[in-house]
């Protein structure tokens, strides 16, 4: 192995690695989350759920943007790879850890709202 395939490897764990940083810096962890999420009464489980996700974006930006101009300043893929697989592991370690009708994509019906309600969607009017 060249050491420039060295130097690739590594800077392309470093993505991953600063990809899951990302998340302990926009998410609580996930032993919180058991706790905090089935912890006091339903209407608040839900929007504690909705808060939540709202970090998922920000720590998914930051974690594949890192990768990307890691990718760009190194001329290769990996490492933005590296970072996105990271990011996606670290969205389905965090729904995980949520009880089984709470998560994304359960397929059961849920009152859990998507976003928090002081957050701005995209989706729709907006007013502005």
């Amino acid at each position: 192995m060249s050491e420039t395939e060295r130097e690739l490897i590594a800077l392309s764990l470093l993505s991953a690695g600063e990809a899951a940083h990302a998340w302990s810096a926009f998410n609580p962890s996930a032993f919180t989350i058991r706790n905090w999420v089935l912890d006091g009464d339903p209407q608040k489980v839900q929007q504690n759920i909705a808060n939540l996700r709202s970090g998922y974006l920000p720590a998914i930006a930051f974690g594949v943007g890192l990768g990307a101009v890691v990718s760009l300043i190194a001329r290769s893929p990996l490492p933005a790879a590296f970072a996105g697989l990271t990011s996606l592991l670290m969205l389905v370690l965090y729904e995980q850890a949520l009880p089984a009708e709470k998560r994304l994509l359960s397929g059961r019906k849920t009152d859990t709202p998507a976003l928090p309600s002081n957050v701005v969607s995209f989706r729709g009017s907006t007013g502005l």
